[in-house]
């Protein structure tokens, strides 16, 4: 299993870029950011593979409604050719609450542009004409003009749902998993190994990776409290709601929520998740705590890949990095 870091795009670029030698250096495979409304991921990316040389930079996720499918293959085809084919996209569909209000974004059937979008991507990568004119997305006639053709680019399908599992493993190269259990993890790898085989695909070849949020502080008290704060965070979104509900964690999204209506802190918060929910969503503790044993239920249920996502803790996100990078490493 490869280890990974996952970091806010709200940093300045230049303290990213030290921060991807810096988890280079201590043998990381990989760095990712997600893209909300802060810096472009897809550009942060760039410059890290522009400060490093190994390190795989990826993006967990893009959303496929904020830029056109031909314009994600160019942006893409352009990334794999500056890194030397270490760039990886994480796609997904977001979420109506801001796809529609941030970008004006007509967000309907997801599952289908999803597809729709992946099958442009292909067409495009084998160094085909678009020739998609689907219910949601379209593009036809258009051609990537770019000599010699850079390698491909690794497409990972954000999934929770069985049919968007499904798809990551018949149209894509993998999942990006997000707030999953190792339970949820060993079933979905299974879902998206199985359905990479019905499409006449290895099932061996898909990749599953997920994200673990991983807080560490000098105070564990204070780890705890920021893990569970961002697990509330996530939790007051439908989509995540269901599931962490459909993981058996249904009683302790109701007590959180209730706690946040009651006005709790973050302490509180995490009183209100209780211990089982916080130990099987994420990883909190010292940087003298060994998180060997965690990282290991991870790899034994089949998982290729983990981006330990940073939880920062207290007003300094770099100093927080470095702390997971150090208990990790």
């Amino acid at each position: 299993m490869d280890v990974g870091i996952g970091i806010s795009e709200d940093l300045p670029v230049a303290v990213q870029q030290q921060l991807a030698v810096d988890v280079e250096g201590a043998g990381f495979r990989s760095l990712w950011t997600n893209e909300a409304a802060g810096r472009d991921a897809l550009l942060l990316c760039q410059a890290w593979a522009a400060a490093t040389t190994t390190l795989e930079v990826g993006v967990g996720v893009v959303p496929l409604w904020t830029r056109s499918p031909a314009q994600l293959a160019m942006a893409c085809a352009t990334l794999q050719e500056a890194s030397g084919g270490r760039f990886v996209l994480g796609l997904g569909v977001s979420h109506p609450a801001t796809m529609g209000p941030w970008h004006g974004a007509d967000f309907r059937a997801p599952r289908t542009a999803a597809a729709e979008t992946l099958e442009i991507l292909s067409q495009l990568e084998a160094g085909d004409t678009a020739d998609v004119d689907g219910e949601v997305m379209r593009s036809k006639r258009f051609r990537l003009q770019l000599t010699p053709r850079p390698p491909a680019t690794t497409r990972l399908l954000a999934a929770m749902g069985p049919r968007m599992l499904q798809l990551a493993g018949s149209a894509a190269d993998g999942v990006l998993l997000n707030w999953s259990s190792t339970g949820e993890v060993a079933r979905a790898g299974e879902r998206v190994r199985a359905a990479r085989g019905a499409a006449g695909r290895d099932p061996d070849d898909a990749q599953v990776v997920t994200y673990v949020r991983v807080a560490v502080a000098d105070d564990r008290d204070a780890a705890v409290a920021a893990l569970a704060r961002e697990i509330a965070t996530y939790a007051a979104l439908p989509a995540y709601a269901a599931h962490f509900e459909r993981q058996g964690f249904g009683d302790a999204v109701e007590r959180v929520k209730a706690a946040h209506k009651a006005g709790a802190d973050a302490a509180g918060k995490a009183e209100a998740l209780g211990a089982d929910a916080l130990g099987q969503l994420g990883w909190a503790g010292t940087p003298d705590d060994d998180p060997g044993s965690a990282l290991d239920t991870y790899r034994e249920v089949g998982l290729d890949h983990l981006v330990a996502r940073v939880v920062v803790v207290g007003d300094d996100p770099a100093a927080s990095v470095h702390q997971v990078v150090r208990a990790l490493g």
